[in-house]
C-alpha cells in the first residue's frame, strides 16, 4: 500500500446523499468558467486553493505522483514566497499554477488599486518561481463582482471557479467526502480542494478515495488548460 494510500470499492455508489451540495451563483454569467462541455468526453479538471502549505501540498503531491495525475494550484502569493520549494515542486512535476491573489483578500471589499495589485503581485511572484505567467484566475472564497470581473478580464485573466467543491463541514469521514464529490460526478466539471489556510487533513485524506472513484466511473483527470481547450473542439 505505497504511502499509507487506502482503497475504496465504488461499485454501488448511492445516487443521493444527505450532504448539503455547493451552489455557485454566478454560474450563469458567461465571463466566468464553472464547467466546460466536453459533451460525453469524460474529462474532470482537479484543482487546489490556497496553498503552498508544508502542512498539506507535500501530500497532495505524492498522491497525485502515485496515481499520475496532473491538477492545477490556484497559489497565494504570500504562501509562495513563503515556501518557494513548494512552488518549484509543483511546477517540476507538471502541474498548472494559477493566480489566486497575492494575500488572499475579499475582493470585492478592496479598491480598484488594491485588487489589480492583488493580482499583478502574484502573478510576477509565480512567474520568476515557476517561469510560467498564469493564464486564470479565481478570487477567493469565490467572491466576484463586475468591477473585479473587469479588472481580472482587463488583465488578460479568463476567470475560473468551479462545479464542485470537495470541502464540506457536514461531511466527518474521508469516505463520506470523496462520495459526496462522486455523487456529483459529471463531463467537465471542475472540482474544487484546497491545500491551505485551514486543517484540511479530510482533503488529503479523501483524496486517494475521489480519485479512485473517478477512475472507476470512467473519468480521467487534466490540467485546467486541457479541460478549457476541450471547448474549442468541433465535436
Amino acid at each position: 500500500m505505497l504511502l499509507g494510500i487506502p482503497r475504496l470499492s465504488y461499485d454501488n455508489i448511492p445516487q443521493s446523499h444527505s450532504a448539503e451540495e455547493t451552489v455557485v451563483t454566478i454560474a450563469a454569467d458567461p465571463r466566468v468558467v464553472c464547467r466546460v462541455n466536453t459533451g460525453n468526453a469524460r474529462l474532470v479538471a482537479l484543482t487546489f486553493d490556497d496553498g503552498p502549505d508544508p502542512r498539506f501540498t507535500p501530500r497532495v503531491l505524492d498522491i497525485l505522483k502515485h496515481y499520475h495525475i496532473k491538477a492545477t494550484f490556484f497559489i497565494v502569493g504570500q504562501n509562495a514566497e513563503k515556501y518557494p520549494y513548494l512552488v518549484r515542486r509543483i511546477a517540476r512535476e507538471g502541474h498548472s499554477i494559477q493566480n489566486h491573489t497575492y494575500s488572499h483578500p475579499d475582493l470585492p471589499g478592496c479598491n480598484r488599486k488594491k485588487a489589480s495589485e492583488e493580482l499583478l503581485k502574484n502573478e510576477a511572484v509565480i512567474k520568476r518561481l515557476s517561469g510560467k505567467s498564469p493564464r486564470y484566475f479565481r478570487p477567493p472564497k469565490g467572491l466576484l463582482d463586475d468591477e473585479i470581473i473587469e479588472i481580472s478580464r482587463a488583465k488578460g485573466y479568463r476567470i475560473v471557479l468551479w462545479t464542485v467543491a470537495v470541502e464540506n463541514s457536514t461531511l466527518i469521514s474521508a469516505e463520506d467526502v470523496a462520495m459526496s464529490t462522486l455523487n456529483r460526478a459529471q463531463p467537465g466539471a471542475i472540482l474544487l480542494a484546497h491545500d491551505g489556510r485551514l486543517d484540511r487533513s479530510l482533503t488529503v485524506e479523501a483524496l486517494p478515495f475521489i480519485i479512485q472513484g473517478y477512475h472507476q466511473k470512467g473519468y480521467r483527470f487534466v490540467l485546467l488548460e486541457e479541460l478549457l481547450n476541450y471547448e474549442a473542439i468541433d465535436r
